[in-house]
């Protein structure tokens, strides 16, 4: 016989509410719970919201943030499946982000040139273009603008005026790399000529 009270996967899969499942998520965000926490979360909202809709976007970007240090190949295909159905600025820029770590510094370029189009102002975009443009593409010239406008907004930002000095020196600038280190770590003893004696190189 029959045992007519267990469910199927497919009703069970129906009843899951996946509203709660999006709120459950945002606390945890909220919280600052990490991967181990985060990830089978998201997984499970992914899985039970409709695909294409925003509760699947959420989860599926959120994913892609969670992973792309640790599993940059991931991160990529799932931003790119969120880029197929909408554009988005954050999809182009963790694109860009998981492309750059797998060592494809053109391609994650041009996304995060993508991401700047969507999102002209946005400082962390222009670093990070500018710093691939750099050190990854060796085309510091092209680098500048990107990294002078990222400096200009977070002037006492270290990584920034590190990536900023590094296109100066590389282009001969030396003195306005000095300028720029001096400013954002000027009270850190030796971090200024360190850095300098490391770009020169």
């Amino acid at each position: 016989m029959t045992d007519r009270t267990k469910t199927s996967p497919q009703k069970a899969a129906r009843t899951v509410d996946v509203g709660r499942l999006h709120g459950d998520v945002e606390w945890a965000l909220e919280k600052g719970l990490g991967p181990r926490d985060l990830v089978p979360m998201l997984e499970r909202l992914r899985r039970h919201a409709e695909p294409g809709s925003s509760s699947w976007a959420f989860a599926t970007m959120e994913l892609a943030g969670v992973l792309v240090e640790r599993s940059p190949w991931r991160a990529a295909a799932l931003a790119r499946s969120v880029l197929a159905t909408e554009e988005s600025e954050r999809g182009f820029a963790l694109l860009g982000l998981a492309l750059a770590k797998l060592g494809h510094f053109a391609a994650g370029a041009t996304a995060y040139g993508r991401a700047l189009t969507l999102a002209p102002g946005c400082t962390a975009y222009l670093h990070n273009l500018g710093h691939l443009l750099d050190a990854g593409l060796d085309r510091p010239k092209d680098a500048l603008p990107h990294l002078e406008r990222a400096y200009r907004d977070r002037p006492y930002d270290a990584e920034i005026a590190a990536s900023y000095a590094h296109a100066l020196v590389r282009l001969g600038r030396r003195e306005d790399a000095r300028v720029a280190l001096e400013r954002a770590l000027g009270e850190i003893p030796g971090a200024v000529e360190e850095l300098l004696e490391r770009f020169t190189r």
